[in-house]
């Protein structure tokens, strides 16, 4: 990977880097982390609000700083996610699926909830399109599946297609070790597991699709004709792996599993200039996190 950004300046561009780096992570799951887990304070959506407050200011900045005008765009779509985010917490109020979800096995209430995160990712993609980008500047495309690949700190390349699933069991290996060690999975839910396997596959159909889009796919797009794509991956890898904080895999063991999930997703987005195996690959991971919710009990 290369930065393909050209700045005028370089406090110009270190400027630019940092106030997107400040972004990303306004918008993404740290403050929620440092306000529940290190502030041992309960959920809020005073916290969405914040969030959309601060993502907001930053739009307002952009617009009208001329050297952070380039960030114009990613702030506009960060802010229609975090509005998603708010609007879809106070439905899930409203509409009683929060006291469901509370009540519910995890195994049915974290599909919908999945399905229910399209609601944000669609506003990004809708902010973008309307913006001017196009579906392929989006990576809504299959992509190059025989794309090159550059074999990180080498000078050497492979092709996406026989590189996908063999790198695939390097993640997989350590997932399936820090759920077993952090979850507990009962093994003798296994038959239970497979019996909802057409439910976890469709999760992960769904989930994959939503969240290579909502992480990668529209932030890399507005990103790297700014920042590079580089900083592009390295900025969204760190959104991603914040997420799991309280996801699965969760904790910081968990984060730092999908941080590296995350750049590897990336790399294959960008390289491939589409979804296909980013989704494939994603979705995988997904089902073996679906067996291991299954099994919790």
């Amino acid at each position: 990977m290369s930065d393909t950004a050209v700045a005028p300046s370089t406090p110009s561009r270190s400027r630019v880097l940092l106030v997107a780096w400040a972004g990303m992570l306004v918008a993404s799951a740290l403050i929620p982390i440092v306000w529940r887990a290190g502030l041992s304070r309960p959920d809020s959506v005073w916290i969405d609000v914040v969030q959309l407050g601060l993502v907001l200011a930053l739009l307002a900045g952009a617009r009208s700083i001329p050297s952070l005008r380039p960030l114009t765009l990613l702030f506009a779509v960060l802010s229609a996610q975090v509005a998603g985010f708010l609007v879809l917490r106070i439905g899930e109020r409203i509409s009683g699926f929060a006291d469901w979800a509370d009540s519910a096995p995890d195994y049915l209430w974290i599909p919908a909830h999945s399905a229910l995160l399209v609601f944000p990712t669609a506003l990004m993609v809708i902010t973008a399109l309307a913006a001017g980008l196009t579906r392929h500047d989006l990576f809504l495309a299959v992509g190059d599946l025989r794309a090159r690949s550059r074999i990180p700190g080498t000078a050497r390349f492979t092709r996406w297609h026989r590189q996908a699933l063999p790198l695939s069991a390097l993640f997989l290996i350590p997932l399936i070790i820090q759920l077993t060690v952090v979850s507990r999975p009962d093994p003798d839910q296994l038959g239970k597991a497979f019996a909802l396997l057409p439910l976890g596959v469709g999760f992960a159909l769904v989930n994959a699709a939503q969240e290579e889009i909502r992480f990668r796919a529209v932030p890399i797009a507005v990103l790297e004709p700014t920042v590079g794509a580089e900083a592009a991956i390295w900025m969204t890898a760190a959104a991603f792996g914040l997420a799991h904080w309280y996801g699965h895999p969760s904790g910081p063991t968990g984060v730092l599993l999908a941080l590296g999930a995350g750049l590897f997703l990336a790399k294959a987005l960008v390289e491939t200039r589409g979804l296909a195996w980013a989704w494939a690959l994603h979705a995988l991971l997904d089902v073996v996190i679906f067996f291991s919710i299954v099994m919790e009990g």
